[in-house]
């Protein structure tokens, strides 16, 4: 459960600081390091992938077929369920 905790506030830290930076006419691929290790974000120009910190990395990793990521659900969703997000909408408000 603890490890739960962890993976939430290292994956809000990280979101957190993704919007700070955020260039929308980018990737969204994150700057991985060991602070922000197996953190999820979303691909600005492929819904159908999400990028994941892997070994200092980042890796983008393709959702099951006929789904997208969505930012909102922090997770692929079925297409019916997927809505497209201005990907610096926070950042920008």
């Amino acid at each position: 459960m603890k490890f739960v905790y962890v993976l939430a506030f290292v994956t809000l830290a990280y979101a957190v600081a993704v919007i700070a930076d955020c260039d929308p006419n980018g990737s969204g691929e994150p700057t991985c390091n060991s602070s922000n290790e197996g953190a999820i974000s979303r691909n600005f120009w492929d819904p159908t992938h999400y990028w994941q910190c892997k070994d200092g990395k980042a890796i983008q990793v393709a959702c099951e077929i006929l789904t997208g990521y969505s930012t909102s659900a922090g997770k692929c969703v079925p297409w019916k369920e997927w809505d497209w997000t201005d990907p610096c909408a926070a950042a920008s408000a």
